[in-house]
């Protein structure tokens, strides 16, 4: 019933103008878990409740035409228990609770905590939705425009998707719910929402959980060049100070910037295990790929010397091969609706004039990574401009503060959401604790299994000291020394 609700309206609403009921005060519809029964064991089936949030499409003196319908899932705790319950937002911006639901099933926090996932407007099960099937066909070359004036065609406001919108649906959810308090956890851009969250709901909210902290008033276009150098500088010193990282790659720091200018004179192409694989590599698009694999604990390892072989011309991807990257990455493909992302972005980020955010050189910053950064934000941009969502500046422009206790973790690895970004939320939250984890990336629940053992001291209470013993064990990455196979 679940899905086949969702499937049936959801194809109305990618062909033509969606049709709902009239607008009604928020309130909370029980519906089946049917179709969950294909992903999930009966003994987990026993533990999920399924609903709809349903929600009017504005929150301001607009009229609304129809009411938004969220999926709302409830997994019980596996053992009896009068915790408060976690609430968990999603990052992205644009991702869909619902896809970890498989992983809070499974995690160790769910022994004593009932999770609560919502997938926010325009995403997963929820709708009206928000997914672009453009973006996903080769044929079409401009899918953001083609799938912004489908979505325009269909009447939906794009001004309903925004972040204080969302933040909105959670306030009512907490309140429709009637809980005394949740425990709220939010992962990298689920760590702005929470912040806001708790702005607006903090007697609601028994502690705040954030992993990967994104902060208002930070925005991440100013900060992609600065992020990445300091991603870099902890990977370069890290391998200066491990004897065998050292001894097998000198001169890391330099090989890289040489790489760099070196493909962005001269494109190569990589390979795989010695085949060509028809793609063409610059230097801007080396330094991405790195800026992307330093967001991977499980490639953090490989680095120095996955740098070092393209620096020596060997342009094989052979040694990625030995990390968990690709596995990994193969479970969070379908989680991000693609338009979502960018009408939350754009509103908070890129809807104003370019010169604003990034045509401003940060000192002290490489040349290099400041045409890379440069390359993606002018992609970015330009999408945004063709997305067309107006600017969102209010609830934006001042830090959270806050008394409730929180949990802060961070990646001293992390180039999108970096550790200063943390330490810059903590510095308005007056009961924190702030982890930097010195051997991950980005998202630690999902990365180090210390975080785990954190969060769960933290959550039985929050106003001591959830240090633990592996926390005090942790070290920088075990550098694997390449030394070439397929040569």
């Amino acid at each position: 019933m679940f899905f086949r609700r969702f499937l049936l309206v959801g194809l109305f609403c990618l062909m033509a103008t969606c049709v709902h009921s009239q607008p009604e005060a928020p309130k909370i519809e029980p519906e089946e878990c049917t179709w969950f029964s294909t992903i999930l064991t009966q003994a987990q089936m026993d533990r999920l409740e399924c609903a709809w949030l349903v929600v009017p499409e504005f929150r301001d003196e607009r009229e609304s035409s129809y009411n938004m319908e969220l999926a709302l899932l409830r997994i019980r705790s596996r053992q009896a228990t009068d915790s408060a319950p976690i609430l968990y937002l999603p990052g992205g911006p644009g991702e869909a609770a619902s896809s970890s639901l498989t992983d809070w099933m499974e995690s160790d926090l769910s022994q004593a905590h009932d999770i609560i996932i919502l997938d926010p407007r325009g995403t997963g099960f929820s709708y009206p939705s928000l997914i672009c099937p453009e973006a996903s066909q080769s044929k079409v070359v401009d899918w953001v425009s083609v799938c912004r004036e489908r979505i325009s065609a269909r009447g939906l406001d794009l001004t309903a998707y925004t972040i204080p919108v969302i933040v909105r649906d959670y306030v009512d959810l907490l309140s429709l719910m009637d809980l005394p308090q949740v425990n709220v956890y939010g992962s990298s851009y689920g760590s702005r929402l929470a912040l806001m969250l708790a702005d607006a709901a903090p007697e609601r909210i028994r502690s705040l959980a954030l992993d990967g902290v994104y902060p208002p008033p930070l925005r991440h276009t100013a900060e992609v060049a600065r992020n990445l150098d300091m991603a870099l500088n902890r990977l370069f010193d890290d391998c200066a100070k491990d004897v065998a990282c050292k001894e097998a790659y000198p001169e890391l720091r330099d090989a890289f910037y040489r790489a760099g200018a070196e493909l962005n004179a001269s494109p190569q192409e990589l390979s795989l295990l010695g085949q060509k694989t028809g793609m063409t590599i610059t230097g801007n698009d080396f330094v991405l790929m790195t800026s992307s694999l330093l967001q991977h604990a499980s490639a953090i390892p490989y680095l120095p010397g996955f740098i070092a072989s393209i620096a020596s011309g060997h342009y094989d991807l052979e040694l990625l091969l030995e990390s968990e990257l690709f596995a990994s990455d193969e479970d969070d493909r379908g989680s991000q609706t693609e338009s979502a992302y960018l009408t939350q972005r754009c509103s908070e980020d890129l809807a104003v004039p370019e010169a604003e955010r990034y045509l401003t050189d940060p000192d002290g910053i490489a040349p290099l990574l400041i045409a890379a950064a440069r390359q993606v934000v002018e992609a970015h941009y330009a999408d945004c401009q063709a997305w067309n969502v107006p600017a969102l500046t209010s609830r934006l422009e001042s830090p959270v503060t806050s008394g409730i206790p929180s949990l802060l973790m961070s990646g001293a690895y992390d180039p999108a959401t970096s550790a200063q970004w943390g330490s810059f939320a903590a510095e308005h939250l007056q009961n924190n604790w702030h982890f930097v984890f010195p051997n991950a990336g980005h998202g630690m629940l999902d990365s180090v299994p210390c975080a785990t053992e954190i969060m769960g001291a933290f959550l039985s209470d929050p106003l001591q000291d959830p240090s633990a013993d592996c926390f005090s064990a942790l070290r920088p990455p075990r550098f694997v020394i390449w030394r070439g196979k397929s040569e």
